[in-house]
Protein backbone atom coordinates (compact mmCIF):
# COMPACT_ATOMS: atom_id res chain seq x y z
CA UNK A 1 0.00 0.00 0.00
CA UNK A 2 3.13 2.45 0.74
CA UNK A 3 4.73 1.65 -2.10
CA UNK A 4 1.28 2.56 -4.53
CA UNK A 5 1.15 5.76 -2.53
CA UNK A 6 4.95 6.57 -3.10
CA UNK A 7 4.25 5.50 -6.79
CA UNK A 8 1.55 8.43 -7.54
CA UNK A 9 2.91 10.84 -5.31
CA UNK A 10 5.97 10.87 -7.13
CA UNK A 11 4.81 11.82 -10.90
CA UNK A 12 2.51 14.45 -8.87
CA UNK A 13 5.55 16.25 -7.54
CA UNK A 14 7.34 15.90 -11.07
CA UNK A 15 4.30 17.51 -12.42
CA UNK A 16 3.85 20.41 -9.77
CA UNK A 17 8.23 21.14 -10.07
CA UNK A 18 7.58 21.80 -13.92
CA UNK A 19 4.38 23.51 -13.06
CA UNK A 20 6.70 25.84 -10.95
CA UNK A 21 9.48 26.17 -13.18
CA UNK A 22 7.04 27.47 -16.44
CA UNK A 23 5.28 29.66 -14.32
CA UNK A 24 9.04 30.93 -13.37
CA UNK A 25 9.70 31.12 -16.77
CA UNK A 26 6.42 32.68 -17.77
CA UNK A 27 6.45 35.63 -15.79
CA UNK A 28 10.30 36.35 -15.94
CA UNK A 29 10.55 38.70 -18.67
CA UNK A 30 6.79 40.17 -17.81
CA UNK A 31 8.31 41.19 -14.37
CA UNK A 32 11.49 43.04 -15.85
CA UNK A 33 10.02 44.45 -18.39
CA UNK A 34 7.41 46.19 -15.77
CA UNK A 35 10.50 47.65 -13.98
CA UNK A 36 10.88 49.86 -17.41
CA UNK A 37 6.94 51.35 -16.83
CA UNK A 38 5.72 53.86 -14.88
CA UNK A 39 9.62 55.60 -14.49
CA UNK A 40 10.38 58.48 -16.17
CA UNK A 41 13.52 57.87 -18.00
CA UNK A 42 15.95 60.97 -19.23
CA UNK A 43 17.12 60.76 -22.28
CA UNK A 44 21.15 60.92 -22.17
CA UNK A 45 22.23 59.76 -25.43
CA UNK A 46 20.64 59.45 -28.80
CA UNK A 47 21.65 58.68 -32.20
CA UNK A 48 25.29 58.00 -30.85
CA UNK A 49 25.59 61.62 -29.35
CA UNK A 50 25.19 62.73 -25.90
CA UNK A 51 22.29 65.28 -25.17
CA UNK A 52 23.36 68.55 -23.48
CA UNK A 53 21.75 70.51 -20.69
CA UNK A 54 21.20 74.17 -20.44
CA UNK A 55 19.72 76.37 -18.24
CA UNK A 56 15.58 76.20 -17.67
CA UNK A 57 15.52 73.56 -20.54
CA UNK A 58 13.51 70.47 -19.94
CA UNK A 59 15.71 67.35 -20.95
CA UNK A 60 14.24 64.39 -23.14
CA UNK A 61 12.33 62.05 -21.53
CA UNK A 62 10.14 59.65 -21.76
CA UNK A 63 7.16 57.81 -19.50
CA UNK A 64 5.25 54.29 -20.41
CA UNK A 65 2.12 54.29 -18.99
CA UNK A 66 1.14 50.03 -18.15
CA UNK A 67 -2.48 50.57 -17.72
CA UNK A 68 -3.07 52.89 -20.78
CA UNK A 69 -0.37 51.58 -22.36
CA UNK A 70 0.50 54.69 -23.89
CA UNK A 71 3.90 56.95 -23.91
CA UNK A 72 4.41 59.87 -23.36
CA UNK A 73 7.54 62.63 -22.95
CA UNK A 74 9.05 65.80 -24.10
CA UNK A 75 11.34 65.36 -27.54
CA UNK A 76 13.84 68.44 -26.39
CA UNK A 77 11.07 70.90 -28.34
CA UNK A 78 7.68 69.57 -28.23
CA UNK A 79 5.71 67.46 -26.15
CA UNK A 80 4.72 63.93 -27.54
CA UNK A 81 2.19 60.86 -26.93
CA UNK A 82 1.39 57.48 -28.47
CA UNK A 83 0.71 54.01 -27.94
CA UNK A 84 3.31 51.10 -27.28
CA UNK A 85 3.63 47.21 -27.30
CA UNK A 86 5.83 45.46 -24.69
CA UNK A 87 6.62 41.73 -24.70
CA UNK A 88 9.19 40.84 -22.97
CA UNK A 89 12.28 42.33 -24.66
CA UNK A 90 10.51 43.18 -27.82
CA UNK A 91 9.49 46.79 -27.66
CA UNK A 92 7.60 48.71 -30.61
CA UNK A 93 5.78 52.27 -30.98
CA UNK A 94 3.14 53.30 -32.63
CA UNK A 95 2.50 56.21 -34.50
CA UNK A 96 3.35 59.31 -32.50
CA UNK A 97 1.65 62.53 -31.94
CA UNK A 98 3.33 65.61 -31.06
CA UNK A 99 2.21 69.11 -29.80
CA UNK A 100 2.98 71.91 -32.45
CA UNK A 101 5.65 74.72 -30.97
CA UNK A 102 8.23 75.46 -33.55
CA UNK A 103 11.80 73.80 -33.29
CA UNK A 104 14.95 75.15 -34.47
CA UNK A 105 16.73 72.84 -37.14
CA UNK A 106 13.71 70.75 -37.47
CA UNK A 107 15.37 68.70 -40.18
CA UNK A 108 18.48 68.07 -38.12
CA UNK A 109 17.51 68.47 -34.86
CA UNK A 110 17.31 66.45 -31.33
CA UNK A 111 13.52 66.28 -32.10
CA UNK A 112 13.92 64.28 -35.55
CA UNK A 113 16.43 62.02 -33.76
CA UNK A 114 14.21 61.37 -31.05
CA UNK A 115 11.47 60.34 -32.95
CA UNK A 116 13.06 58.20 -35.65
CA UNK A 117 14.68 56.52 -32.92
CA UNK A 118 11.46 55.39 -31.56
CA UNK A 119 10.01 54.40 -35.00
CA UNK A 120 12.76 52.15 -35.13
CA UNK A 121 13.26 50.81 -32.34
CA UNK A 122 12.50 47.12 -31.86
CA UNK A 123 14.10 45.77 -28.45
CA UNK A 124 15.03 46.90 -24.77
CA UNK A 125 17.11 46.23 -22.34
CA UNK A 126 18.88 47.79 -19.18
CA UNK A 127 22.71 47.51 -18.77
CA UNK A 128 24.53 49.42 -15.94
CA UNK A 129 21.21 50.91 -14.82
CA UNK A 130 20.88 52.67 -17.77
CA UNK A 131 17.48 51.91 -20.41
CA UNK A 132 18.50 51.20 -24.07
CA UNK A 133 16.51 51.17 -27.11
CA UNK A 134 17.89 49.50 -30.21
CA UNK A 135 16.50 47.89 -33.27
CA UNK A 136 17.67 44.38 -34.34
CA UNK A 137 21.38 45.08 -33.26
CA UNK A 138 21.93 48.72 -33.26
CA UNK A 139 21.46 51.04 -30.21
CA UNK A 140 19.02 53.79 -30.81
CA UNK A 141 19.10 55.49 -27.50
CA UNK A 142 20.31 55.76 -24.25
CA UNK A 143 17.95 56.56 -21.03
CA UNK A 144 18.85 57.47 -17.53
CA UNK A 145 16.31 57.44 -14.22
CA UNK A 146 18.52 60.25 -12.81
CA UNK A 147 17.95 63.70 -14.62
CA UNK A 148 21.01 66.03 -15.80
CA UNK A 149 22.39 68.68 -14.21
CA UNK A 150 24.27 71.17 -16.41
CA UNK A 151 26.31 74.12 -15.24
CA UNK A 152 24.55 76.96 -16.82
CA UNK A 153 22.24 80.00 -15.24
CA UNK A 154 23.17 81.17 -11.52
CA UNK A 155 26.88 82.23 -10.69
CA UNK A 156 28.66 79.85 -8.45
CA UNK A 157 31.04 81.12 -5.38
CA UNK A 158 34.20 79.85 -4.58
CA UNK A 159 34.10 78.20 -1.60
CA UNK A 160 37.14 76.04 -1.11
CA UNK A 161 39.48 73.69 -2.74
CA UNK A 162 40.66 70.67 -1.79
CA UNK A 163 43.85 68.52 -2.61
CA UNK A 164 44.89 65.00 -2.29
CA UNK A 165 47.52 65.88 -0.03
CA UNK A 166 44.67 67.39 2.50
CA UNK A 167 46.09 70.46 1.51
CA UNK A 168 43.45 72.78 1.85
CA UNK A 169 42.58 76.28 0.28
CA UNK A 170 40.25 78.65 1.73
CA UNK A 171 39.02 81.94 0.22
CA UNK A 172 38.72 84.65 2.79
CA UNK A 173 35.98 86.20 0.74
CA UNK A 174 33.83 83.34 -1.50
CA UNK A 175 32.10 86.43 -3.44
CA UNK A 176 35.52 87.75 -4.91
CA UNK A 177 36.08 84.04 -6.63
CA UNK A 178 33.06 83.82 -9.36
CA UNK A 179 32.09 81.53 -11.93
CA UNK A 180 29.53 82.12 -14.32
CA UNK A 181 28.51 79.17 -16.82
CA UNK A 182 26.64 80.64 -20.17
CA UNK A 183 24.15 78.81 -22.70
CA UNK A 184 26.61 80.07 -25.17
CA UNK A 185 29.50 77.78 -24.15
CA UNK A 186 31.31 81.07 -22.73
CA UNK A 187 31.64 81.43 -19.08
CA UNK A 188 32.51 84.65 -16.80
CA UNK A 189 34.80 84.85 -14.16
CA UNK A 190 35.78 87.00 -11.48
CA UNK A 191 38.93 86.36 -9.95
CA UNK A 192 39.74 89.18 -7.12
CA UNK A 193 40.53 92.40 -8.94
CA UNK A 194 40.48 90.54 -12.24
CA UNK A 195 37.47 90.59 -14.36
CA UNK A 196 38.05 87.06 -16.66
CA UNK A 197 36.46 85.21 -18.90
CA UNK A 198 36.88 81.94 -21.86
CA UNK A 199 35.36 78.84 -23.32
CA UNK A 200 33.75 75.56 -21.23
CA UNK A 201 32.31 72.24 -22.92
CA UNK A 202 30.81 69.73 -20.56
CA UNK A 203 29.04 66.07 -21.22
CA UNK A 204 26.09 66.12 -18.59
CA UNK A 205 25.52 62.08 -19.54
CA UNK A 206 29.32 61.46 -18.42
CA UNK A 207 29.59 64.65 -15.87
CA UNK A 208 32.94 65.86 -17.71
CA UNK A 209 34.07 69.55 -17.85
CA UNK A 210 36.79 71.42 -19.94
CA UNK A 211 37.20 75.13 -19.27
CA UNK A 212 39.71 77.98 -21.06
CA UNK A 213 40.62 81.07 -19.89
CA UNK A 214 41.34 83.93 -23.26
CA UNK A 215 41.01 86.52 -21.34
CA UNK A 216 41.71 88.80 -18.29
CA UNK A 217 41.47 92.45 -17.28
CA UNK A 218 45.25 91.94 -16.30
CA UNK A 219 45.09 94.46 -13.50
CA UNK A 220 47.97 93.47 -10.26
CA UNK A 221 46.19 91.58 -7.39
CA UNK A 222 47.38 92.07 -3.73
CA UNK A 223 50.08 89.23 -2.59
CA UNK A 224 47.91 87.46 -0.63
CA UNK A 225 45.11 87.37 -3.73
CA UNK A 226 44.63 83.80 -4.57
CA UNK A 227 43.97 84.72 -8.18
CA UNK A 228 46.35 82.40 -10.20
CA UNK A 229 45.49 79.20 -7.92
CA UNK A 230 41.90 79.84 -8.73
CA UNK A 231 42.36 80.37 -12.11
CA UNK A 232 44.79 77.31 -12.18
CA UNK A 233 42.21 75.02 -10.67
CA UNK A 234 38.86 76.43 -12.91
CA UNK A 235 41.33 75.25 -15.78
CA UNK A 236 42.36 71.69 -14.15
CA UNK A 237 38.97 70.66 -13.79
CA UNK A 238 38.11 67.38 -15.49
CA UNK A 239 34.67 66.14 -13.91
CA UNK A 240 32.00 67.80 -12.13
CA UNK A 241 28.78 66.76 -10.41
CA UNK A 242 25.64 68.43 -7.83
CA UNK A 243 25.69 67.74 -4.33
CA UNK A 244 23.00 69.02 -1.49
CA UNK A 245 23.07 72.65 -3.65
CA UNK A 246 26.34 72.69 -4.47
CA UNK A 247 29.31 71.97 -7.42
CA UNK A 248 31.90 70.26 -7.11
CA UNK A 249 35.04 70.21 -9.84
CA UNK A 250 37.31 67.41 -10.02
CA UNK A 251 40.60 68.41 -11.05
CA UNK A 252 42.89 66.30 -13.08
CA UNK A 253 44.94 63.13 -12.12
CA UNK A 254 42.77 63.18 -9.16
CA UNK A 255 45.11 65.77 -7.74
CA UNK A 256 41.97 67.82 -5.87
CA UNK A 257 38.46 68.89 -5.88
CA UNK A 258 37.14 72.63 -5.91
CA UNK A 259 33.88 73.47 -4.20
CA UNK A 260 31.39 76.18 -5.08
CA UNK A 261 28.18 77.36 -3.73
CA UNK A 262 25.87 79.30 -5.20
CA UNK A 263 26.27 82.76 -5.28
CA UNK A 264 24.53 84.95 -2.54
CA UNK A 265 21.39 87.07 -3.65
CA UNK A 266 20.89 84.26 -6.60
Amino acid sequence: MKRRILVIAWPLFLGMLLFSCVKHETNGPVTEAAGIEGVQWYLTEVAGSPISAKANDKQPHIMLDPVEKSATGFSGCNNFFGSYELDGSSLKFGPVGATRMACPDIETGLETEVFKGLDQTRTWKIQDGKLIFLDDSDVLARFTKEKMQGLSGPGWQWVQTLYSDDRKVVPSDPKNYTVQFRDDGTLNVKADCNQTGGAYSVSPAERTVSIEITHSTMAFCPEESLEEEFIRGLTAGAIYFIKDGDLYIDLKFDSGTMRFSKQHGE
